[in-house]
């Protein structure tokens, strides 16, 4: 009876420590979640838009698009005319000495002299050998390259984007199963507590309990700041302070298997890196064919309307003045370049070839790229099965085991490996999930499809 009053006492002092303790850190959990509460839910789209509007990146591609835009125009590609205004005032002080043939002589020093010329001309090529319209097709190949990177640009920020987020997910989620696991080892120190208690299982069980309920407070104080700082970093993603608070939605979706055969003709066909490479292609086919206009003629109409007028104070003629248009055809027809114009399309066949082989190449990369994607998907997809039935079988051994903890029949330890490998299948069906939905983005985003 002795030892069981002596034994009671520091239990008490013990229970009313660990109590203390535990209302300390449940006052902490709670004000913790009325703060997440409290913070606005940011969605995955509305990051996408928030994005959008400062990444760097897409800005500067923009601001391309709008460039190409601006310069492909009729008059850029030169179908438009020429005109030009000139005028001129001129005064002269000449010593004249003229003798005519009537047996006139004018001998003079001084002679003041004025004219005028005004006049508007127009130089329009109507014929170059077809480089104004190469050209034109030129520009709009370049407009369109330019809107396709754009969209390129978007879909690999939106891939980036939501690899970050779903990371950010998996971070809340995983926390979500530290807690769980602090509430099964809180209820293993409430059992080890009470039975030490009454003296039905040694204090070692109690104290491992304790150690492990602080461990994992530990890890959850740790993943709470790991949280925080992966906020800062996704918030400097979307250019804005990274204070800035917000929440995450805690799901990253369902996802779906594909068939390789049905995706390699849409990544060949939509694939926007292939599209932006074929229109540079078509734009360097383009570019040679520019090149070979040079050597043929070239067929101008020229008009002007001039008015010119001349006043002398002496010789021959006292006062001219005329007044009238003028109009013309002229024709330039190359005879001999140096071999310049031979040179340079030689040089832009070379570069029209090697592009043609970039883009062959990158067909092959893509299409590898895909076959992993889908062998990686399919891998993740089926691991996430494989979790779903380790949580189910975990979570029916950690019940039965710490059922038989409860009655004495199972040690401290038997009921942490079942606890550790419940934590284990949640964190690992977690980890399965995000990287199918990576994986699955990975092929969306090559196949043109990543929508969010």
């Amino acid at each position: 009876m002795k030892n069981k009053k002596t034994s009671k006492a520091p239990c008490s002092k013990h229970e009313s420590v660990n109590f203390s303790r535990f209302l300390l850190v449940s006052i902490f959990f709670i004000c913790y979640g009325f703060l997440v509460e409290a913070q606005p839910i940011l969605t995955l789209k509305d990051a996408l838009q928030i994005g959008l509007e400062n990444n760097f990146d897409i800005r500067i591609a923009k601001n391309d698009a709008e460039f190409a835009k601006a310069a492909n125009t009729y008059g850029t590609a030169g179908f438009l005319p020429t005109v030009s205004a000139t005028g001129s005032r001129n005064f002269l002080w000449n010593d004249i000495s003229q003798k005519f043939a009537s047996g006139l002589e004018v001998n003079r020093s001084g002679v003041a002299t004025n004219s005028t010329n005004l006049g508007v001309a127009a130089n329009w090529v109507f014929f170059d050998g077809g480089k104004m319209f190469i050209t034109k097709k030129k520009q709009d190949a370049q407009q369109s390259a330019a809107d396709i990177r754009i969209q390129n640009q978007i879909l690999n920020f939106s891939d980036t984007l939501s690899a970050a987020y779903y990371q950010l997910v998996l971070s809340r989620l995983d926390l979500d199963v530290s807690r769980q696991d602090e509430n099964r080892t809180a209820e293993r120190l409430k059992i080890a507590s009470e039975q030490f208690r009454i003296g039905t299982r040694p204090k070692s069980d109690q104290l491992i309990a304790q150690i492990d309920l602080n461990t994992i407070r530990n890890r959850i104080q740790n993943q709470q700041q790991q949280i925080e700082i992966r906020k800062g970093a996704f918030n400097q993603l979307l250019g804005r302070d990274p204070e800035v608070a917000f929440e995450v939605v805690d799901t990253v979706g369902n996802v779906n298997g594909y068939d390789f055969s049905q995706l390699k003709t849409k990544v060949l066909g939509e694939n926007l890196q292939l599209k932006y490479q074929r229109q540079n292609l078509e734009v360097t086919k383009l570019g040679v064919k520019e090149i070979k206009s040079r050597g043929l003629p070239q067929v101008s109409l020229n008009t002007a309307y001039n008015f010119g007028r001349t006043r002398s104070e002496a010789g021959f003629a006292l006062y001219n003045q005329s007044l009238g248009p003028n109009i013309g055809i002229s024709a330039a027809i190359p005879i001999f370049t140096g071999t310049s114009v031979n040179r340079l399309v030689k040089l832009a066949n070379l570069d029209l070839e090697t592009r043609n082989l970039q883009l062959k190449l990158a067909e092959s990369r893509l299409l590898s790229q895909l076959w992993r994607a889908l062998k990686t998907l399919d891998l993740h997809l089926e691991s996430a099965e494989i979790e779903k039935q380790n949580i189910a079988l975990a979570t029916e051994n950690n019940q039965i085991v710490q059922g038989r903890f409860r009655l004495g029949q199972a040690t401290s330890l038997e009921l942490k490996d079942a606890e550790f490998q419940l934590s284990n299948a949640q964190s690992r069906l977690l980890q399965a999930k995000f990287n199918a939905k990576i994986a699955e983005n990975q092929v969306l985003r090559l196949s043109a499809e990543l929508k969010l």
